[in-house]
């Protein structure tokens, strides 16, 4: 997957604030992140290899909802908006709007996930 691109991160370090523009996806090789609340600092979720966060990028006009930090040496894969939106299009033209509904319900999710 040459549109992937390999990013590493240090322990504490973080890879994204809430309210920042939203535009690339990660898939966490290794490592774990803890997402936070952007208001509070509150941790509402720890993620793990193999497990995705991100996907306001894939949204028209997506904002961070939370801050991503770096609990150990992270690896993760990132994508761009553009490029996922463009690999999807290759795929089937139908798919990106399918992939938007699958990452607003993601979101959707999320939201509700840091309220409990």
């Amino acid at each position: 997957m040459n549109d992937f691109e390999e990013i590493k991160f240090s322990a504490g370090e973080t890879l994204f604030k809430g309210g920042d523009p939203a535009d690339k996806l990660y898939v966490i090789q290794s490592g774990t992140v803890q997402m936070l609340d952007a208001k509070s600092g509150f941790a509402f979720a720890s993620l793990k290899a193999g497990e995705s966060f991100g996907e306001q990028a894939m949204l028209p006009g997506g904002i961070r909802g939370a801050t991503a930090q770096a609990l150990d040496d992270v690896v993760c894969l990132q994508i761009t908006a553009e490029n996922l939106k463009a690999l999807l299009k290759i795929q089937s033209p139908m798919m990106t709007s399918v992939f938007e509904a699958l990452m607003l319900q993601q979101s959707m999710h999320n939201a509700l996930r840091k309220r409990g």
